[in-house]
């Protein structure tokens, strides 16, 4: 299934990085900047041809597109946050324990490092 929302975050991202603007890439793909807009919001679903042609103008890996980008920070909160819905009660306090534990190796890799 895809995350509508994310696409259009992914598209927005890019065009702004390429400093292109909605009504440039309207003229490109020869639809309205309203409709540009509501994909960039998530607001309406876009035919392959169309996705295509986004990939290839903001020359964007279609993949990136329609999964986000796998390092991205919001795109990994809200993996894991459904994740974490998904898990038994009685396992939260070990993922808990695991996420804290990783905090602080970080923290005290970065102390390290600044030494």
């Amino acid at each position: 299934m895809i995350d509508y929302q994310q696409l259009g975050q992914t598209v927005t991202s890019h065009r702004k990085k390429k400093q292109i603007t909605q009504e440039r890439l309207a003229e490109h793909l020869n639809v309205s900047t309203t409709f540009i807009s509501k994909i960039e919001r998530g607001k309406t679903q876009i035919s392959l041809e169309r996705l295509v042609q986004i990939c290839q103008y903001l020359e964007i890996n279609p993949t990136e597109l329609l999964y986000g980008s796998r390092q991205d920070a919001s795109y990994i909160r809200t993996e894991l946050s459904s994740l974490l819905a998904q898990c038994p009660e009685e396992t939260l306090p070990l993922i808990k324990s695991l996420i804290q534990d990783v905090v602080q190796h970080h923290k005290s890799a970065q102390k390290n490092a600044d030494l």
